[in-house]
């Protein structure tokens, strides 16, 4: 296993800023996910690593070796891509062994390769196969099979599963994550999911025009996410949002009814954003905001119940099949401690 250090790392086409000096260090075997609305730079910096394209500024670093501009082929680095990339003249046995052959691997060792990574992704029925008599699902594993092959010190994975149904979606992010358990392979992996970034990552690096938000494991950017981008991109369905004020005292107030959360008086009389997630929201008859059933969207396990308020539309997600009505008079309260308070002028958290 290798670590990963990127320093100081700057990319720009142009006049057009695409990465602003990113610094990340991965330890030894960890998942690192990037996540990140589409043009956040994540995938630029995903192809920095690869060897793709070139810093503007700054290094990379994989163990004790500076890559930063070596070409993709002498970083022992290996790259999944959203595409497959898979040789359609080729079998799977013979996909899965090309690189190996490029680097003449004598025969019997690719062989052994290909077997060990079918095996391990369970395609051992497909290898006579070319990929156009595959899945979805069973093309992806050849392109990690592939990947896995090479047994590189770095995985890099750039939205693999983007191209699948949502059930195989989730069937095979299941996979990787016991992949990368039994592996122990450093890992970078791209998404712009909310949902697969909180599943697999051990530490996710949420952007956002080209700029680290906040560098956390998934459930710190859950409950301390560090602004209100991050505490509206992580989380489904997103955090309720509300303008609030701050008393004398410091006092957060939702039209002049305390929340339960002080700030530093700093802030008095300031205008700031109420944030509450829709799991975070109780039904109560002494609860302090108004509500109007407005929309009932039944999931099965679980219902999201959009209502209307003084503070426009919010949303509480609730167990079973819903127990309510459209035009339904609601009251609702919430635990102190799940309230997260934003400045409103540079969106950053001010509560603890």
């Amino acid at each position: 296993m290798t670590s990963l250090t990127i320093e100081n790392v700057y990319k720009q086409f142009g006049q057009t800023k695409i990465l602003q000096d990113i610094s990340l260090d991965l330890a030894d075997g960890e998942f690192l996910v990037l996540v990140g609305p589409s043009g956040c730079g994540k995938s630029t910096l995903m192809n920095i690593v690869a060897g793709l394209e070139e810093p503007s500024a700054g290094r990379v670093t994989l163990g004790t070796r500076d890559i930063t501009y070596l070409p993709p082929d002498e970083r022992d680095v290996a790259m999944v891509f959203q595409s497959y990339a898979l040789y359609p003249n080729m079998t799977v046995a013979q996909n899965i062994a090309f690189p190996l052959e490029m680097r003449k691997v004598p025969k019997a060792d690719r062989q052994a390769a290909v077997q060990k990574v079918s095996n391990m992704l369970q395609i051992d029925h497909l290898l006579d196969r070319k990929p156009r008599a595959l899945s979805g699902g069973q093309r992806q594993r050849v392109a990690i099979g592939r990947a896995l092959a090479r047994s590189p010190s770095l995985f890099l994975f750039d939205e693999p599963l983007s191209n699948l149904d949502a059930k195989l979606r989730v069937d095979m992010r299941a996979e990787l994550k016991k992949l990368h358990m039994r592996t122990g392979v450093t890992t970078i992996y791209v998404t712009h999911d909310q949902v697969e970034a909180m599943t697999l990552g051990t530490r996710i690096a949420v952007l956002k025009d080209g700029l680290i938000q906040q560098l956390a494991t998934p459930m710190e950017l859950y409950e301390r996410p560090a602004n209100l981008f991050v505490a509206g991109f992580i989380g489904s369905p997103s955090i309720n949002t509300a303008e609030a004020s701050v008393d004398a005292s410091g006092n957060v107030c939702l039209q002049a009814q305390p929340v339960g959360v002080r700030i530093d008086p700093v802030h008095v009389n300031k205008t700031v954003i109420f944030g509450i997630r829709p799991e975070d929201l109780v039904v109560d008859s002494d609860g302090v905001i108004d509500a109007t059933v407005s929309l009932l969207e039944p999931t099965g396990a679980e219902s999201y119940v959009l209502v209307d308020t003084a503070f426009g539309e919010f949303t509480l997600r609730m167990p079973g099949p819903g127990q309510f009505n459209l035009g339904d008079k609601l009251k609702l309260s919430f635990p102190a401690a799940k309230v997260h308070i934003f400045d409103k002028a540079s969106e950053v958290r001010l509560n603890d």
